[in-house]
């Protein structure tokens, strides 16, 4: 599908037109590669996003239900707060994730031996069929999203978006203090 907003400028870069247009307006020259670079990771960011729930939509799953599943698949057990802090999700999100994920049959919940206060989750074994069956679909589904880039162009990429987390994480750090 090609998108009618994407456009090939003078050097051969692809831009958004809708972006440029409206950054010609106001956005001062010293900051239009950022914000034009940043915009485009909104829009690439929301479109793999939208495409992704729509894909997992199709499994029965959302992503934060593969998300759980996902985390599980190589691990005998964990904890719900293990879980909600790997996840990155509040306790009462994890909940309501395995609450649904319990009642479609996917995970078992059972008491930690080791601790009375807390409740472990494991893969049932119609997960693992799942699990199963979304990575095959998911590794015919990756090659087209990344269709047309190098090795070394997919490299650059990882290192740029984990650049970005790096300092996004430490922009939060510095709001601590």
């Amino acid at each position: 599908m090609h998108e009618p907003f994407i456009e090939t400028d003078a050097t051969g870069c692809l831009y958004d037109r809708r972006v440029r247009d409206r950054m010609n307006q106001d956005v001062p020259a010293d900051e239009a590669d950022s914000t034009e670079a940043l915009a485009a990771l909104r829009t690439a960011s929301h479109a793999l996003h939208t495409a992704m729930d729509r894909w997992l939509e199709h499994h029965g799953l959302s992503e934060g239900r593969m998300g759980v599943l996902w985390r599980l698949r190589h691990k005998e057990s964990m904890t719900l707060g293990d879980l909600a802090e790997e996840l990155d999700v509040s306790p009462r999100n994890i909940t309501g994730l395995v609450d649904h994920l319990e009642a479609d049959g996917l995970i078992e919940r059972f008491p930690d031996p080791e601790d009375r206060r807390a409740t472990r989750v494991r893969l049932a074994p119609a997960a693992k069929q799942k699990l199963a069956a979304v990575k095959e679909q998911m590794a015919n589904q990756n090659s087209g999203l990344v269709a047309g880039f190098t090795n070394d162009e997919l490299k650059e990429l990882r290192h740029l978006c984990l650049k970005l987390v790096r300092n996004l994480t430490a922009s939060k750090e510095l709001e601590k203090v």
